[in-house]
């Protein structure tokens, strides 16, 4: 069994912490660059945090065809050739491909069982019944995930042309161009469940082409400018892959944000966020917040706005922030505050 664990907040993760010091005679600012999630519609909902993933879509029609046996019979027919190729490779490489993806995201944790293939008696291109409501809860009990994810139906239709063109040339006498291409069409359809009465939660069904072509005077230089049939299956489960991940995993997007320091040297506020440690340079913070002077409160209050921002609280963020800015003006607490505002807005996309 695979298991890929989260590691990053699902609302914001830091990317870098190697700030760059900015000094000033009265006062140090650390800056830093973050990265913020941006939800999108179809993300699903919040109490789905893990998925188990498993593939309904293979049966006695696929096969692990060998990349020279499949490239010499696509040769062999000339390479002018439109037809469906069911490789198991291509199918499974989807699931371990998404799989990567969705924890990369740092919105799931994902699991990909050893035995992930459900069986399947119905041909390729037809999409099975959905999964009974007590096969979806063991599955999730075996796996301790909040639901699981299922490829339907896959295919690939492989669909490859070539021609030659005889030419003069004054200086050479008579050559040859040649050209190729390869479209391949892919049809894949997911489903994902959880357990309860009503266990279908979406479906994702994607219908694409990805082609590639090439032109040369030499045949062996153009043949070598494309995929093997072979590698472009595994391309089209990869991108099949990428393709269901931009539709429930948010994307990122690097901000600049910074904090202020205390000390010049051993600041225990950047020392715990070098290790980011929130939650001790919250408490350090938090205590320097109740500061009588207002410049220093106002600084700490600033910082815990960073922290609450770090955390996935926005309205805490934001709550900070206006203590800050009335505890003592600063231009770029005003700035930080519309910030957090702009966020908290494109987070509210209606569902």
């Amino acid at each position: 069994m695979v298991f890929f664990r989260k590691i990053i907040k699902y609302q914001t993760a830091l990317l870098f912490l190697t700030g760059i010091m900015l000094f000033s005679c009265k006062s140090s600012y650390v800056a830093l660059t973050i990265e913020n999630s941006l939800p999108i519609k179809d993300e699903l909902p919040a109490d789905i945090q893990s998925l188990t993933l498993m593939n309904r879509s293979m049966n006695y029609q696929f096969e692990n065809y060998r990349e020279d046996s499949l490239q010499n019979y696509f040769y062999r027919k000339g390479y002018q050739l439109s037809k469906v190729v069911l490789d198991s490779t291509s199918a499974d490489t989807t699931i371990m491909a998404l799989a990567a993806l969705l924890y990369e995201s740092g919105r799931y944790d994902v699991v990909v069982p050893v035995k992930r293939n459900l069986k399947r008696i119905l041909s390729y291109e037809f999409l099975p019944d959905t999964l009974s409501p007590d096969r979806v809860s063991q599955i999730c009990s075996d796996y301790n995930t909040d639901a699981v994810m299922v490829l339907e139906r896959f295919s690939t239709k492989t669909m490859a042309d070539y021609s030659s063109e005889k030419y003069m040339d004054a200086s050479t006498g008579i050559n040859y161009s040649y050209y190729a291409s390869l479209d391949l069409k892919y049809d894949a359809f997911f489903r994902i469940y959880k357990p309860g009465i009503k266990t279908l939660v979406k479906e994702i069904e994607l219908i694409d082409t990805i082609n590639w072509e090439s032109a040369d005077n030499s045949q062996e230089r153009m043949l070598r400018k494309m995929p093997s049939i072979k590698q472009a299956l595994i391309n089209a489960g990869i991108k099949v892959a990428l393709d269901v991940d931009e539709k429930i995993s948010p994307s990122w997007t690097r901000e600049k944000r910074g904090y202020f320091i205390f000390n010049a040297k051993d600041d225990p506020g950047q020392k715990y966020m070098n290790e980011n440690n929130y939650e001790e340079a919250g408490k350090y913070w938090d205590e320097l917040a109740k500061s009588n002077d207002k410049k220093i409160r106002s600084k700490a209050e600033y910082n815990l706005a960073l922290i609450s921002e770090l955390n996935g609280d926005l309205d805490g963020a934001i709550d900070w922030g206006v203590k800050s800015f009335y505890s003592f003006y600063r231009y770029q607490t005003e700035v930080y505050i519309k910030k957090l505002q702009v966020r908290k807005k494109n987070l509210q996309i209606p569902q």
